[in-house]
């Protein structure tokens, strides 16, 4: 640090752009807020057979960081979900990564909102382990300040320590957090994460480990399939639509300005109906 508004100038990015670029990756900067480790983390779906969480592969950087990254990706599970090779770090992994977007020059209130809630979470006890890290810009900064969750891949907005401390436990009612769900990495599109957020509301805490399968049929029907351990898979059936086109402000400015806007989607006659 400091990054520039767009990470893909620095001298890492850039040497693994093309990289991440064919392998369908997004980059994320990422800062221990303890200490300043030379370390990559790579997040992939190893399995083409729904989505339950994204699998972790982590390990030191050196001079040849894109030599580096071509072994890290190397070694994980193949499409099939294969054994792949051995990590390139050894040790027992973290339950969780938590990243919190503190990417002030992209926008102000990551800047602000984000640093100061991840300052507060580096200086209290996290559930036994989650591994905090800065992050950089991960989208929506209307919403800070913005958490992911992984390997979940979980979206969080508007957070504050206590619908961390939820989100980390999933201990008490969902309803109290499920508004602030921006939805899941490791699913395709708006209407099918809007669908997952309506059906998060029925099934509870459980639907994020299970598998999920989501598609948009030809008729704008969306279709979620949740195949939960050791039950028979459901699949939750809505007509998602357009609905408001919102502006989108900058942080700090008033909503006139905006230049920018966004389509809501709106989820309808949600129902189940057999696997």
């Amino acid at each position: 640090m400091p990054w520039p508004a767009d990470i893909g100038e620095t001298r890492l990015v850039s040497a693994i752009g093309d990289i991440a670029s064919s392998a369908g990756l997004r980059v994320q900067a990422i800062l221990d807020p303890k200490a300043r480790r030379q370390r990559m983390v790579a997040y992939l779906n190893p399995s083409s057979q729904g989505f339950a969480a994204f699998e972790r592969r982590e390990g030191e950087y050196g001079e040849d960081v894109a030599a580096d990254v071509k072994t890290l990706l190397g070694e994980l599970p193949d499409a099939d979900g294969g054994a792949g090779a051995s990590p390139a770090s050894a040790g027992t992994a973290p339950a969780k990564d938590l990243l919190v977007c503190i990417h002030g020059m992209r926008d102000f209130c990551c800047g602000s909102l984000g640093a100061a809630l991840a300052v507060a979470l580096a200086n209290e006890q996290l559930p036994e382990g989650v591994r905090l890290w800065r992050t950089s810009h991960t989208g929506g900064h209307r919403f800070a300040p913005n958490l992911i969750v992984l390997p979940e891949g979980t979206l969080w907005a508007y957070a504050d320590q206590a619908l961390v401390e939820k989100v980390l436990t999933r201990i008490g009612p969902l309803e109290e957090v499920v508004d602030h769900y921006r939805g899941c990495a490791g699913l395709p599109g708006p209407q099918v994460q809007a669908l997952e957020r309506e059906v998060l509301r029925q099934v509870g805490w459980g639907l994020l480990d299970a598998h999920r399968t989501g598609e948009v049929t030809g008729d704008g029907t969306v279709r979620l399939t949740v195949q939960a351990s050791g039950r028979p898979a459901q699949t939750w059936v809505a007509e998602v639509r357009p609905g408001r086109t919102v502006p989108v402000p900058d942080c700090g400015r008033p909503i006139e300005e905006a230049r920018k806007s966004e389509t809501e989607w709106v989820v309808e006659g949600l129902e189940a109906v057999s696997g």
